[in-house]
């Protein structure tokens, strides 16, 4: 597939950041203080009145870099932005990071700005990420090119999250979910306006990345559609891809045409991913849904048969009605499994599918796993939802004995935390264990439904 190389992109050698303040009030100051503490390659200031900046050496203007870099970071609002890289002489960056709203997504004299950009930039030698976007992060190697001030962690190994988007506030929220519950992150750009280095570039970038194990697209419109249904085509080919498909309405499209200023297609994009992505509708259900991705897609047995585990009736019948709505197929257990489940739970309780353990609560430590491993065993089984609520989720118990269980099982689990916030914290076991626990019903068997849709 043709497709820039993003990799000085992703992994510049040096930076430079136009707009870089010695002021932590100023967006300039914050970035640059970032990228000061944590770059380690040759860190350039350009400002026209600073003398220094975090320690580091300040050019007056573009012309005055002591030498070329890969990225420059570009920080300096539309009109005066445009005048620097028009002056800006060729050779002086390979990549351009414009960060600044104000172009084609305003209007007339946006549009305008935003053309003499995209023609000075090509003129200095430059691709341009942008404009109208948050910036990149690099989370495995600790880059963080953006105004996303939390840094998730990275995704070595090929255990990651790499993400392209059009929203710098889906970068935000990524990086907070991240935080809460250790999701790996292994790269992250938003692409803004798409005036220069498009979605189907990233995803080039991200189908060969070997710290990308999962792909997440959350996307408002394409500039070019039959570039980006290929590249996305290939990228399925490689690893699963989760795409959030947004200005699927009307008012869904007037909305993004005033945010990125591209006409956007709903109908068309839903319909190339049809044939090559796993679809989600919302950015949590990303985030959900690469969660069980990351962590559970290891297992080779994969399909559409789930069984559910938990101490209520009604719970189950939920989720059994979720799952059937999502194409999961919650089957009832040949005599023998039940049989085999039966002779661990008391009289009263179901051991069909779902199994119903009833309140026991002080057993569920010793029977959720016993009831686990039979079901593992019986090889009747692709998918495992676990439902835990109530007094259950007032202790950890019962999470460390799922943690030190599920790993061992040869099937995906994931697992309903049904607690009350001030108990939110004893499910911590779960996702130390790369068990993905969720807090409604919904989210388990969609999450379940993408693993399954990935084999």
């Amino acid at each position: 597939m043709t497709a820039p190389d993003l990799s000085r992109l992703f992994s510049p050698r040096s930076i430079a950041v136009l707009g870089a303040s010695a002021s932590l009030d100023k967006l300039g100051g914050q970035v640059f203080a970032r990228l000061a503490a944590s770059f380690e390659g040759p860190l350039l200031a350009v400002n026209p009145i600073e003398n220094a900046i975090a320690g580091r050496p300040v050019a007056r203007a573009l012309a005055d870099l002591p030498q070329p870099v890969d990225l420059l970071v570009a920080l300096l609002p539309g009109a005066p932005l445009v005048d620097a890289i028009e002056r800006c002489p060729p050779g002086k960056a390979a990549f351009l990071l414009a960060i600044p709203s104000g172009f084609g997504e305003t209007g007339d004299d946006g549009v305008e700005l935003q053309r003499r950009l995209k023609a000075a930039a090509r003129a200095a030698g430059m691709r341009v990420i942008g404009p109208n976007c948050v910036g990149i992060l690099n989370a495995t190697t600790g880059l963080n090119a953006s105004i996303i001030p939390l840094m998730p962690s990275g995704g070595g190994g090929g255990r990651g999250l790499g993400i392209a988007t059009q929203s710098g506030g889906f970068g935000m929220a990524t990086a907070m979910y991240a935080a809460d519950c250790g999701l790996e992150i292994s790269c992250f750009c938003d692409v803004g306006n798409t005036l220069d280095v498009s979605l189907a570039d990233c995803l080039h970038h991200l189908a060969n990345d070997p710290a990308t194990a999962v792909i997440g697209l959350y996307v408002e419109s394409v500039r070019e559609p039959e570039a980006f249904e290929r590249m996305l085509a290939f990228a399925a080919q490689r690893k699963p891809v989760l795409v959030c498909p947004l200005a699927r309405s009307a008012s869904g499209q007037a909305a993004s045409f005033a945010h990125v200023g591209i006409e956007a297609d709903g109908a068309a994009l839903l319909r190339t991913l049809a044939n090559h992505a796993l679809r989600v509708d919302s950015g949590l259900d990303l985030l959900h849904a690469a969660k069980a991705l990351l962590w559970q897609g290891q297992h080779r047995r994969r399909g559409k048969r789930l069984a559910i585990v938990t101490g209520t009736g009604g719970i189950g019948t939920e989720l059994a009605d979720l799952a059937s709505e999502q194409g999961l197929l919650v089957e009832r257990f040949s005599a023998t499994l039940a049989k085999a489940i039966a002779r661990h739970l008391p009289t009263y309780a179901a051991s069909g599918n779902p199994v119903d353990l009833t309140p026991v609560w002080r057993d569920y430590p010793r029977l959720y796993p016993l009831v686990l491993r039979e079901i593992s065993r019986s090889g009747e089984v692709d998918l495992v939802a676990v439902a835990i609520s109530d007094v259950p989720t007032t202790s950890p118990d019962l999470a460390r004995s799922l943690a030190d269980t599920a790993p061992g099982l040869d099937l995906p689990v994931a697992v309903y935390w049904a607690s009350r916030d001030a108990d939110i914290a004893n499910m911590e076991p779960l996702q130390a264990a790369r068990v993905p626990a969720y807090r409604a019903t919904r989210d388990v068997v969609l999450a379940l439904a993408k693993l399954a849709g990935a084999c």
